[in-house]
């Protein structure tokens, strides 16, 4: 009985996510579209209205998730508070939810989230449109010489884009989500990741002038990581670990995320090896998602 429930409430928490993000597509679409027109004032005011309502799309989502599902994101350490610089925020990526969650974190009271998504996400109804009305970079990720040259020459557009907005670009440096299936096959040395891969990284580092690095590991509940047990109900509350950097104290690009991956791998470790499991968690304790000063 409990299982149906959760299933229902999941359909309920689908279809309310979903109709909040219809609401606001219209307008998204009409001022990316305004936005081809080549006048620069223009061009800024079109992407301040559309900042305003991707704001409002993101409030209603965390409204549900919050509020009504009543997840606690519970948030170690701070997020940046000055927006006028960019942002490159790398991310450990256990589910689809990890989408829904980064920006319930980082867009309140922060800067716009972007990020990269592979090429047939465009094909989803409702995602897929979004993705294309904010322009969102596409990579194929197919693995070929001339596929990585087009998939970095896209991330280094982005990157020149988010560089002159202040907005925050979002890179998954596994580049897929983690799965014991994949962790075997890429024979990765973490029990809780995948290896991370630095060319997406190290462009976006190379790109974006006075960044700022925001380094994220989101760690969910036991069993809680898929999508449909998140909007179920069941999870009450999700770890997210973060510490911001300057881009320019970073160092070697590839070594400081191998460093970050063994931190996540150390705080992973930790949390499951005390027993933190969806069915079992029930602190009670809620607080509001913030966006906590520097």
């Amino acid at each position: 009985m409990r299982a149906i429930s959760g299933h229902i409430l999941s359909c309920i928490s689908l279809t309310a996510i979903t109709v909040n993000l219809l609401v606001w597509i219209p307008f998204l679409v009409l001022f990316a579209v305004l936005n081809l027109i080549p006048v620069q004032k223009f061009q800024q005011l079109c992407y301040h209205c559309t900042a305003i309502f991707y704001r409002f799309a993101v409030t209603g989502n965390t409204f549900w998730l919050t509020r009504v599902l009543r997840i606690d994101f519970r948030i170690h350490g701070h997020l940046p508070s000055d927006t006028t610089r960019p942002l490159i925020i790398v991310s450990n990526h256990k589910s689809w939810f990890d989408i829904l969650l980064l920006q319930a974190v980082v867009v309140p009271g922060g800067p716009i989230l972007k990020f990269l998504i592979k090429s047939t996400l465009v094909y989803v109804p409702v995602v897929g449109w979004i993705c294309l009305a904010l322009r969102f970079p596409r990579l194929t990720r197919g693995g070929s010489l001339s596929q990585n040259r087009k998939d970095f020459k896209a991330v280094s557009q982005v990157a020149q884009q988010t560089s002159s907005s202040s907005d925050a670009l979002l890179n998954f440096a596994e580049g897929t989500r983690f799965t014991q299936e994949k962790r075997t096959q890429l024979k990765s040395p973490y029990q809780y990741l995948l290896p991370p891969k630095s060319g997406g990284f190290k462009t976006m580092l190379n790109t974006m002038d006075n960044a700022r690095v925001l380094d994220v590991t989101v760690g969910y509940p036991a069993g809680g990581d898929n999508f449909w047990t998140c909007l179920s109900g069941s999870v009450r509350s999700i770890e997210v670990w973060t510490e911001c950097t300057n881009a320019d104290e970073l160092g070697n690009s590839k070594q400081w995320l191998e460093a970050r991956w063994e931190e996540k791998e150390r705080l992973l470790n930790d949390l499951y090896q005390n027993h933190y499991d969806a069915q079992t968690y029930q602190d009670n304790t809620r607080r509001p998602v913030a966006y906590p000063p520097q």
